[in-house]
């Protein structure tokens, strides 16, 4: 018997996550959010009365809210109203499960809207130069500054999709996606709480979206760089994209293989020992720069 798990071909699947790519694209919440994230980081560029452009490392949290969050509302309904359609009709092309793949796949799309948001930041950079507290761009491996940017914009966006999907396949709830939307925000909030005791500031990756600068501080021009190795900081995320896609795929009973168990249960094995190796290696402590003789000048 065929594994109905599976596509019908690869060709199926990539048809059905271009019309899926093509409606999550079009829709006005992905739209607004995308408009809103690159608004914000040019008026942030044109605005800025400082010598140069402000903290790089601390810039992303644009994109992860104006474009992630606005992605994953957008995911969610999109997921609904597609199951809305088959059971309309009572037909649609492959099994939910196929369908769940192709609106994953089309969570490329916000990771695309992430990597160019992400340019434009490195051209203001380039263009703006960098004022004194971004030190760390002599001090620190450039593989974890592109670590940290990668995960904290591209992926963070991918992730607000894929999320979408699962909350779609498994929250059915009226306001299921903006619950969502505050749960992630509130969790990620309190996650940062060790941030304030630099002894275990470590502990704060475990969240969807950790800091890693601590931005400049106006009272004595400092600023931190945050515990913790951001290349397995990354690798986690990436593990948190895939679970999520694979328990939105658990949802279809028919999918629910020895296969896309095993899936499951090793991408969380993965996940959790990234998570374990991006807080027991790297930097052990915060580190503060100089200050910044323009910031201690207000």
């Amino acid at each position: 018997m065929t594994d109905l798990a599976l596509p019908s071909s690869s060709t199926s699947l990539r048809t059905m996550a271009g019309i899926e790519a093509r409606r999550l694209a079009r829709h006005p919440a992905f739209i607004i959010g995308n408009v809103l994230g690159f608004g914000v980081l040019v008026l942030m560029a044109v605005l800025d009365d400082a010598p140069a452009f402000g903290d790089v490392l601390s810039t992303p949290v644009v994109a992860a809210f104006f474009i992630g969050l606005p992605t994953l509302i957008a995911t969610a309904r999109l997921t609904r109203s597609t199951e809305a359609t088959a059971e309309a009709l009572g037909t649609a092309p492959g099994t939910e499960a196929d369908r769940t793949k192709a609106l994953a796949l089309a969570c490329l799309v916000p990771f695309a809207a992430g990597l160019l948001w992400l340019g434009l930041l490195l051209v203001v950079t380039v263009t703006e130069s960098v004022h004194p507290n971004e030190w760390w761009f002599g001090t620190m491996p450039d593989w974890q500054v592109w670590s940290i940017l990668i995960a904290l914009v591209p992926v963070a966006c991918l992730g607000g999709g894929v999320l979408g999907v699962l909350t779609g396949r498994w929250m059915r709830f009226p306001g299921a996606p903006a619950v969502m939307v505050v749960a992630v925000v509130v969790v990620t909030m309190v996650g940062q709480l060790p941030v304030a005791y630099e002894s275990a500031s470590e502990l704060r990756l475990w969240v969807p979206w950790a800091m890693w600068h601590s931005g400049s501080d106006s009272a004595n021009g400092t600023a931190d760089l945050l515990a913790g190795n951001p290349f397995f900081y990354l690798l986690y995320l990436l593990c948190l994209c895939a679970a999520a896609a694979l328990v939105a795929m658990w949802h279809d009973r028919s999918a629910r293989t020895r296969r896309l168990r095993f899936a499951i249960v090793g991408v969380t094995v993965v996940g959790l020992a990234c998570l374990a190796l991006s807080m027991t290696t790297g930097s052990s402590e915060n580190q503060r720069s100089e200050p910044i003789p323009f910031q201690v000048d207000k």
